[in-house]
Parts: structure tokens; sequence; C-alpha cells
């Protein structure tokens, strides 16, 4: 045993894989390089750039924010370019058809939960449906994809089911601070300044909050 130990003590078992350090990193380095609005609507309003990367630059934008997405195809719907405005009015024109489908289809489930559930409006498919209805409406003026009097008409429906919501669940805080920017936006300041205040009592943060 003591010639055993003796031999096998002083070995060194090398290790399979290596190790290494990793780099420091530092959090605050990815803003340097994420996505800049206001250089990509420079980039795609210069007309000596060659199309094929413009164009390459709008598909791009497919997967970007459509409140950020939006402006900027709107901004080249008069570019001298023919191919870059068919493009832009595409992407914009199926982004409203796919959320004006989806609102189709939130109309039919209400149309339903009302035929089942009674005219009170509190079941549980009839109130899922109207949420959903302000959602989508609010998504589109969100993403800036209505303007003028099919803005003030999305507005005008979005507010009309979240009150409808709101009167069987008055104390959802979203909803309190949806509905005051809808009013506030609609030009009813009271209406708007009562929801602010009920979501704040709710418990959002005034930095939410704050018009």
């Amino acid at each position: 045993a003591i010639i055993v130990l003796r031999t096998y003590s002083h070995r060194v078992i090398e290790p399979e894989f290596a190790s290494l350090k990793l780099p420091e990193f530092d959090p605050h380095q990815h803003t340097t390089g994420g996505f800049r609005q206001s250089g990509l609507r420079s980039f795609l309003g210069n007309a000596e750039a060659p199309i094929a990367s413009r164009m390459g630059a709008l598909v791009a934008l497919q997967y970007v924010s459509g409140r950020l997405s939006s402006p900027l195809l709107r901004d080249v719907l008069t570019d001298p370019s023919e191919d870059i405005r068919l493009l832009a009015y595409g992407m914009l024109d199926n982004q409203e058809k796919r959320i004006n489908q989806a609102i189709d289809e939130e109309l039919k489930k209400l149309a339903i939960g009302r035929a089942e559930e009674g005219p009170e409006e509190r079941g549980p498919q009839t109130l899922a449906a109207a949420r959903r209805l302000s959602d989508l409406y609010w998504e589109l003026i969100y993403q800036r994809l209505v303007q003028g009097d099919l803005r003030t008409h999305a507005m005008a429906e979005s507010s009309r089911y979240c009150q409808m919501v709101l009167r069987h669940v008055p104390d959802d805080a979203a909803l309190n601070l949806r509905q005051g920017r809808l009013l506030h936006d609609l030009g009813h300041p009271e209406g708007a300044a009562a929801a602010y205040y009920k979501a704040l009592a709710l418990g959002l943060p005034s930095t939410r909050v704050l018009p």
C-alpha cells in the first residue's frame, strides 16, 4: 500500500477540457449596435442608394415593431422608385389586413357570446372578445396603421369595448390607463383625468400614467 500511495500521490491529472476566462461584458454596449430609426429613415429616403439595398432594408422592417416600421414605410410611399412604393404599400396593407381579419373573427365571437350568455355582456366569452377587440383597435392606433377619420373611428371603437369590459372589471389598471389615453385623444379631458387617477390608485407607476 505504501508503494502504491507513493507511486500515484504526485500524479497530475490533466483536465479533459481547458477553461478560458471570459472577457469583461459591458451591459451598455448593446445599445450602440441596435436599431436606429433615424439612420434607416435617411437610408431609405436616399434615392441615390442602390434599389436592391433599399428594398432589402424595407423587407427587414417586417421584423421590427410596427410602431417603428409604419412611419418609415409611409415615408417612402412617395419615393421616385415604383418598386419601393409598391413594396412599402404592400407591407402596410398586409399589416392592416392582418389586424382587420382578427377584428372580424373577434366580432363573430362577441356575437356568439352575446347569444349564448345573454344581453348583460358579462359572460366570460363576451368579455374576452370585447377585451380582445379593444386590444386590436388599439393596435391599429399604436402601430400608426390608420390616420384621419379611420384613426378616430378606431379610437372610438377601442374605447367602447374597453368601457364594456371596465363596467364588469373596474379594477383593471391597464384598461383604465388605455381608456384615459383614448379619451384624451378623443377630446374628453375630464373622463381621461378620471381614468388616469383610477390607474394610479390601482398601482400603476406615475411614469406610465403621465400623459
